[in-house]
């Protein structure tokens, strides 16, 4: 009863605050690109993980766009996002990412993301350092830890109960499974089958850069590494790594909480972007 509460209540703030967020499919350089955006301030970019979160303006967007304008774009393969055939690797995501800030009439900019998108992040801010304010990390791959070999992601997409141990500390409580249900509707499984396409064509031969941590000393912007302290995907040695290559960084670690502290710790995840980047 008080998980389904709980789910209820979730859900109202989910409907309260796509008031907010305004869609809009763009055209840039011929390929249609799904955005959402809202609030006002320094100009603030999140880039969402396989997941696919930002095809809804969520509460942590809502949250964030009382301090800031945040843009939350569809990744191509994502949604209405087209451009994927033209995709190949990480870092033509990247170049993607820096049309799109030109056609948006982005300058500098706030920059960070979760899981894919931090690590998409990561790579826009070596190859253009000048244009991030300031980064933030969250789950985020790249790198590889010889020690703790990401775990393989593709073995357990279709076994929803072994994603959402993967995924949460706490893979039976009530936001697991309202992010992993064990029946998902159709538009879940499409967005299912959407990450698992953009994830083979990305990370199939290889889950990293194996040229991303010789070219991080480019980034010279403060960068946060958030990292949940019981992530099983992402483990936060991977935050270590990053922050080996990134003097100017600091990491913090969210307790009890796993790869997508978006929802599972979403309050003390806003904060600390909130803070950081402020």
């Amino acid at each position: 009863m008080f998980d389904a509460l709980k789910k209820l209540r979730y859900g109202a703030r989910v409907f309260l605050s796509r008031k907010g967020g305004e869609p809009e499919v763009i055209d840039v350089g011929g390929r249609s690109v799904s955005i959402l955006s809202g609030g006002e301030g320094p100009p603030f970019v999140y880039l969402h993980s396989t997941l696919g979160e930002s095809m809804r303006w969520l509460p942590f967007h809502a949250a964030w766009s009382k301090h800031f304008t945040v843009y939350a774009p569809l990744h191509p393969g994502f949604g209405q996002s087209g451009g994927f055939d033209e995709i190949s690797n990480i870092e033509d995501m990247a170049f993607h990412y820096v049309e799109l800030f030109d056609a948006l009439g982005l300058g500098e900019v706030i920059l960070g993301g979760v899981s894919l998108g931090g690590w998409i992040a990561a790579e826009f801010a070596v190859r253009w350092p000048e244009r991030v304010k300031k980064l933030w990390l969250s789950g985020t791959p790249g790198l590889w830890v010889e020690e703790q070999p990401l775990p393989d992601l593709f073995r357990d997409m279709a076994n929803i109960p072994r994603l959402r141990a993967l995924l949460f500390h706490d893979p039976d409580g009530y936001m697991a499974k309202m992010v992993l249900g064990d029946h998902p509707d159709e538009e879940r499984r499409v967005a299912g089958y959407q990450a698992m396409t953009v994830l083979a064509r990305l990370v199939w031969e290889r889950p990293y850069d194996p040229k991303l941590a010789r070219r991080l000393h480019r980034i010279q912007c403060p960068t946060l590494l958030l990292w949940g302290g019981n992530d099983r995907l992402v483990p936060p040695a991977y935050g270590e790594a990053y922050r080996q290559h990134l003097p100017q960084s600091e990491m913090k670690i969210i307790p009890n909480c796993g790869h997508l502290a978006m929802f599972e710790k979403e309050a003390e995840f806003v904060e600390a972007v909130t803070a950081f980047c402020q």
